[in-house]
């Protein structure tokens, strides 16, 4: 996992892929290298499939991308919280216009971003 000021890059594998109670939209979870996602998304917009390896970059910064390949949105992150587990974890929450992204972590996420941070969520192959 790659951490810094407004950025945050790991690697993962698609763990999940399952139907939301919200027609046309699905949740995918991601089992990443450093920490976990879960994010809602349009079934039309998904651009990994179960199993696949995958790589996420959460960053203020707006990314190089592949408009063909890759799925890029930004958004605002609205929630920073502190889990309790062992070990403690942290949790930000972005909404990409409704759209939402969870990413938990047991490492420090929450130092690299405040609340209404215009960030910029992009998914990819790896």
């Amino acid at each position: 996992m790659e951490l810094s000021e407004g950025l945050l890059r790991d690697e993962c594998s698609v763990a999940g892929i399952r139907k939301s109670l919200i027609p046309g939209v699905v949740i995918l979870s991601l089992d990443c290298q450093g920490s976990k996602v879960e994010l809602d998304l349009l079934k039309e917009l998904l651009v990994v499939s179960e199993g696949e390896k995958t790589e996420y970059t959460l960053s203020r910064e707006k990314p190089e991308y592949d408009e063909k390949k890759d799925f890029v949105a930004w958004g605002y992150v609205v929630s920073k919280k502190n889990v309790e587990s062992t070990p403690p974890k942290q949790k930000l929450i972005v909404s990409l216009w409704g759209y939402v992204v969870m990413i938990e972590s047991s490492e420090n996420i929450n130092n690299y971003f405040n609340i209404m941070d215009k960030v910029y969520f992009k998914l990819k192959h790896s």
